[in-house]
């Protein structure tokens, strides 16, 4: 398994976790005035008091970007990844992310088959990993559509969902390492004994 794409999903996923606390940084300290600074000339970007409010609309613009770059470069990574991993067809990587419902346990099985795919010490080792990742990825993703949905700010992310988000993304990072790390090859003890 090449070692090269598993630290492209580790990197990846840096950038991904970077942007992201750069953005909620930006929104703690500036997030919820520069929303009542835009709410209150309309959005009209020729508005009175709209021109003192451009460099922080474009630093917000930047961030996003950001956010939205870094997340897609950390899926491309992971699908490349897991594709490799579990020797199937990017497509069907693809798919088992995006096809509603399937993705629901689709890419918990592929990575689970990827698992298997090479000889490992403690299954349930690897079931609580892969399972704590599943669980904090789909409680990230509740936290964002939730904040989103009754946010004060630009966003609504806070410290809760970059927090979530992190979590979600080194327990990635560890199913990754968990697949992909090299391991030293234990011999039977009568293997051992053999040799002597």
């Amino acid at each position: 398994m090449p070692q090269r794409s598993a630290f492209g999903v580790y990197a990846a996923l840096t950038g991904q976790i970077a942007s992201l606390a750069a953005l909620v940084a930006f929104e703690e300290l500036r997030g919820r005035d520069l929303a009542l600074q835009i709410a209150a000339f309309g959005g009209d970007p020729k508005a009175p008091g709209a021109e003192a409010v451009i460099g922080d609309v474009t630093v917000f613009a930047v961030l996003v970007m950001a956010v939205v770059v870094t997340t897609a470069a950390a899926a491309a990574a992971y699908l490349n990844w897991l594709a490799s991993a579990a020797r199937v067809r990017k497509l069907t990587a693809t798919a088992a992310w995006l096809v509603p419902l399937v993705n629901l346990v689709a890419p918990v099985l592929l990575a689970d088959q990827a698992w298997r795919e090479r000889a490992k010490d403690s299954r349930l080792r690897w079931l609580v990993l892969v399972s704590a990742w599943w669980v904090t990825g789909l409680t990230t993703i509740s936290l964002i559509v939730d904040s989103h949905a009754s946010h004060t700010n630009l966003t609504g992310l806070g410290v809760r969902e970059l927090t979530a988000a992190a979590v979600t993304a080194l327990l990635c990072a560890a199913t990754v390492w968990e697949v992909s790390s090299p391991r030293t090859v234990r011999l039977p003890r009568q293997a051992i004994s053999a040799i002597r």
